[in-house]
């Protein structure tokens, strides 16, 4: 009975490996541009999963192969995401005493209520804070931040979905207001003067992916298809507008986008990810508490990021513990 038993878990950690690496490697093929590649490569990390069952008893077991088989998608893990759970130098030689700490937080229109987003503005105290999904109601209340951000740069719309803002210590110049795509989010540019140094701010909201799906039985829905083109051309734009400028950048905002994401490997091709570079964690922004009417005991995806130049280092990042009901914000601390 253990010998069956113990050949039966071989034989599934045999498979999961090979279905793992096979995945891997269709990703990374012309095949991985197919719709159901990219829409499982989102939920990445969870599908490392089945190893918290699967190491422990595989190394009780006495199949030295089997064991070899499954130290393959550890080693894959680690290599992916071991440096996120690892201390990350505070104090980097050369680099500036001067910082800027960069808030991003999609406000869901005000649904977590005006009261809780100011109190989170005010507890973080960011130095500058990038806001998206900006209402009437929320545009208005942020004036009351004033005394902590005199310089501010608040875009409300109507329905709130596409609006943005940004709240500053320091001196905004050259305000623009546009989307990417027409029809699409606001965007926003701002200059910071930093002590007399500029920094180009963008905050940005790119349209969430399209998810198409068909009923699989009287309840069940179906993914049938996941379509990427005006995301795709938004960033087309934004790398575009990155390409022309000089001088430090700073780009925030919800980019509903993984980090398995093609426009990701596009724009980090230009700028650092914040998080990859001085957070902890997987970082997972969204949903905050529930997810299409389900409740979510954590975060499931990261969304919502800071990317800077390369002139500028990314101290600390950090995801904070409340925002919902979609999004939890993004605080980093940067220096030149």
């Amino acid at each position: 009975m253990k010998q069956r038993l113990g050949g039966f878990i071989t034989g599934v950690g045999n498979v999961y490996t090979a279905a793992l690496l096979g995945f891997l490697l269709w990703q990374r093929t012309p095949l991985g541009d197919a719709w159901p590649v990219r829409l499982v490569a989102n939920f990445l990390p969870y599908l490392f999963l089945p190893l918290l069952l699967l190491v422990p008893l595989i190394l009780i077991s006495k199949s030295r192969a089997s064991k070899i088989v499954i130290s393959l998608p550890c080693v894959i893990f680690f290599l992916l995401y071991g440096h996120l759970f690892l201390p990350h130098a505070t104090n980097v030689p050369g680099l500036s005493e001067d910082t800027l700490t960069v808030m991003t937080y999609n406000v869901t229109r005000g649904d977590p209520g005006v009261e809780e987003i100011l109190s989170i503005i005010e507890t973080e105290d960011a130095d500058v804070v990038a806001l998206q999904e900006v209402s009437p109601e929320v545009g208005e209340a942020l004036y009351s931040l004033a005394h902590r951000y005199p310089y501010m740069a608040v875009h409300p719309t109507p329905d709130g979905y596409a609006g943005c803002a940004v709240l500053s210590r320091y001196p905004l110049a050259n305000n623009e207001v546009y989307p990417l795509v027409e029809g699409t989010h606001l965007s926003q540019r701002v200059v910071v003067d930093l002590g007399g140094e500029d920094i180009h701010l963008f905050n940005v909201h790119l349209q969430p992916p399209h998810l198409a799906v068909r009923r699989g039985g009287s309840r069940l829905l179906v993914p049938a298809g996941y379509d990427t083109t005006i995301q795709d051309r938004e960033m087309a734009r934004l790398l575009e507008e990155l390409d022309a400028l000089e001088g430090k950048v700073v780009l925030a905002g919800d980019f509903n986008m993984t980090d398995q994401a093609t426009s990701y490997l596009a724009l980090t091709g230009v700028l650092r990810d914040a998080h990859r570079e001085a957070g902890w964690g997987f970082g997972h922004t969204f949903p905050d508490r529930e997810a299409l009417f389900v409740a979510t005991p954590f975060p499931l995806m990261r969304i919502d990021y800071v990317f800077h130049s390369p002139d500028l280092t990314a101290r600390r990042s950090y995801v904070g513990e409340r925002g919902g009901p979609n999004h939890r914000f993004l605080v980093a601390e940067l220096s030149s």
